[in-house]
């Protein structure tokens, strides 16, 4: 679900169920020309899709963290608001990003980092498809993570 389909009401109920926070990184500086904004926002709703799509009751898609100086900057925020969502009472902090560049940023206290790795960064492949799922539900099931730490390079 994304974070706006929530009503203020219905939290309560659904926090249990909803225990899976879902970051969205697109790494933009500001200065990229318009149309190359339009495509980093499309491959980070194609690396998104498919997460939200298979785990539609389990995870809420928070909004995104679109603008940082460089990518250090992105980390260390990113970092921070990972920190900030599970003290909120989020198990989990998963940050998906549609720019390969990002797959290497240190973020210890998310629980992994998604997202499509090259040569193929315009649309998520099976693979992907494939390797993502599998990482959310290693979270779940709480089995040990990857030997890069717990992040991710799909």
């Amino acid at each position: 679900m994304k974070f706006s389909e929530i009503e203020k009401d219905r939290w309560p109920e659904l926090k249990p169920y909803l225990d899976t926070a879902l970051l969205p990184l697109s790494g933009l500086t500001g200065g990229e020309a318009p149309h190359e904004a339009t495509e980093a926002l499309e491959r980070l709703r194609d690396a998104l899709e498919p997460l939200e799509s298979a785990y539609r009751g389990r995870v809420v898609t928070m909004p995104a963290l679109h603008y940082a100086e460089d990518d250090a900057s992105l980390a260390v925020l990113a970092d921070k608001l990972c920190a900030r969502m599970r003290e909120s009472g989020f198990r989990h902090c998963v940050v998906v990003t549609g720019a390969p560049r990002l797959l290497t940023l240190s973020v210890p206290n998310a629980s992994a980092v998604l997202g499509p790795e090259p040569p193929s960064p315009v649309a998520p492949s099976e693979l992907y498809r494939s390797k993502a799922t599998r990482e959310i539900e290693r979270l779940w099931r709480g089995t040990p993570a990857t030997a890069s730490g717990g992040v991710s390079e799909l």
